[in-house]
This record gives structure tokens, C-alpha cells and sequence, in this order.
């Protein structure tokens, strides 16, 4: 087979299933850049009320610092890690007698999701 004709389902499966993941893993930190409210000059934790700073730690709207994107990545790689336990093998099987690896890919990623659900609900 060359890359003419498809290339190596394998391959391809498990390219899908590595796109799948990277987009699982980043989008929660990309989110959290993108969503960052804090304000410039503000210390977290505090706000002013009538002229004299008072803390407002708890409170809703109370200023936070910064998203720490470097523990959203790895709380969501620590997250997502055993799902892979699932993930990898079925995608080794669905790609052995799939016409479309890369759906059998993002199926076995999503299998996988679906089983790391099943087990905290549980």
C-alpha cells in the first residue's frame, strides 16, 4: 500500500486517536487563556467597597489572578490518562477491519471518554 491508496489504516487510526486526545488535552487550557478575566492592577482576593480594600475571598465576582494554564494541562493529562486504557486496544481492533481508520480513531477516543465517565459515576 502506498500513500496513493490510503497509507496504513493503523497508522491513520491512531493518528486520529492522537488528534483527538491533543484537542481533549489543550482545549480546557486554550479556554481558560482565552476566558481570563483578571484585571491588570487588581489583587485577587480583594475589592474595594466605599474607598478601603476589604477581601472578598469566596464571594461571587470577587477578582482572581491569573489561570494557572500549566495545572489545567496537567490535571487534564493526569484526567485523561486512564482512559487510554481503553482507548489504545479498541483502536488496534477497530482499525483492522475498518474502511475509515480515522473514524475508528475518534471512536475508540470517545469509547474511552465514555468509560472514564462510567468510572467516576460509579
Amino acid at each position: 500500500m502506498g500513500e496513493e491508496d490510503g497509507g496504513n489504516p493503523m497508522r491513520r487510526a491512531f493518528t486520529a486517536l492522537s488528534v483527538s486526545y491533543a484537542v481533549a488535552w489543550f482545549l480546557p487550557a486554550a479556554l481558560a487563556g482565552l476566558l481570563d478575566d483578571s484585571d491588570p492592577g487588581v489583587q485577587p482576593g480583594y475589592t474595594v467597597v466605599s474607598g478601603r480594600v476589604q477581601s472578598c475571598a469566596g464571594d461571587f465576582g470577587c477578582p482572581t489572578g491569573p489561570p494557572d494554564i500549566g495545572g489545567i494541562l496537567q490535571d487534564t493529562g493526569l484526567a485523561l490518562l486512564p482512559s487510554l486504557l481503553v482507548a489504545v486496544p479498541l483502536c488496534a481492533y477497530l482499525a483492522r477491519g475498518s474502511r475509515i481508520p480515522d473514524l475508528a480513531g475518534v471512536g475508540a477516543a470517545l469509547t474511552g471518554w465514555m468509560a472514564l465517565c462510567l468510572f467516576h459515576l460509579s
